[in-house]
């Protein structure tokens, strides 16, 4: 019997998920997708990131792991910096170039690397 009764609510539960109504998302402005409210940083301010970053250790010490591995890193022209308000995080992208001259991102979160990402396909 309590086979049957556990049979019966796993049903119930299972059916009432699809069939249920559920909860629709608001869209937020600066939304990136990921639920996180975004601001992108320009001009001085971004400037003033992306040098305190450079002058790091950490990115010093990454640089030379980029050129290890085959990377090469061409300057500040096409860097990223975008702000999560939701968790509190300063986000860089650098571009660098791998062998095949394709550009890949290397993320930095609050000056520490993430990783380095190919580059999106569509």
């Amino acid at each position: 019997m309590k086979k049957v009764l556990t049979l019966l609510f796993t049903s119930l539960l299972v059916f009432l998920m699809f069939v249920g109504p559920g909860n629709v998302a608001l869209a937020h402005e600066g939304d990136s997708g990921c639920g996180c409210v975004v601001e992108e940083i320009s001009g001085a301010e971004k400037n003033k990131i992306v040098s305190n970053l450079l002058k790091s250790d950490e990115f010093k010490i990454e640089r030379k792991g980029f050129k290890e591995v085959g990377f090469k890193w061409n300057g500040v022209n096409a860097v990223e910096v975008i702000y999560n308000h939701t968790v509190e995080t300063m986000m860089i992208g650098l571009p660098v170039y791998n062998v095949d001259d394709t550009i890949w991102t290397a993320v930095f979160f609050d000056g520490e690397l993430m990783g380095i990402s190919p580059p999106e396909t569509h």
